[in-house]
């Protein structure tokens, strides 16, 4: 009995490929490229930032943060905003916003930065109908053996990052 119900399966599925395949071949047909679909379609272009941020900052120090915004490997030189959002880790209520002016080649700021630890930078960057918020963590001052431990995982993730680049 199930040998039957085999064979028969088998031939209502040669029955049903040719349809399968005319029917997708009509379908196919009628959906023709237009010409002028990306006109249609706009494409977003996405924007890329190398943020540039000091080595060694000291604390009661002002420093000044610089980022070079590209879209498809040129110069973004009109963005709508880019700002710097600083804060440290261990206070994150507290951010200071520090507007970024474009002068010829990058956006640059200045970031107070107030004492010893552990502090994120976002760089919110508007642009060209697209936005970013690329963050980095830097170590201030001396850092006590507990940041140190968690700046750690931080720091890997940034290198490997940048292996992409």
């Amino acid at each position: 009995m199930m040998h039957e119900t085999m064979r028969g399966a088998v031939t209502m599925n040669k029955w049903k490929m040719p349809g399968l395949i005319i029917l997708s071949t009509i379908l196919l047909s009628a959906c023709s490229v237009n010409s002028n679909a990306d006109q249609f379609y706009k494409q977003p272009k996405p924007l890329s930032a190398h943020v540039m941020l000091p080595e060694n900052i000291e604390p009661q120090s002002t420093q000044v943060l610089e980022v070079h915004v590209m879209q498809e490997n040129k110069t973004v030189d009109d963005a709508k905003s880019v700002q710097f959002k600083v804060w440290k880790k261990d206070a994150p209520r507290k951010v200071e916003t520090v507007k970024a002016h474009y002068d010829g080649s990058m956006y640059k700021a200045k970031a107070a930065f107030k004492e010893d630890g552990i502090y994120y930078i976002k760089t919110d960057i508007n642009a060209r109908g697209e936005h970013i918020l690329p963050t980095q963590q830097v170590a201030v001052g001396k850092l006590s053996e507990k940041e140190l431990r968690s700046l750690q995982p931080a720091e890997n993730e940034t290198h490997h990052h940048h292996s992409h680049h």
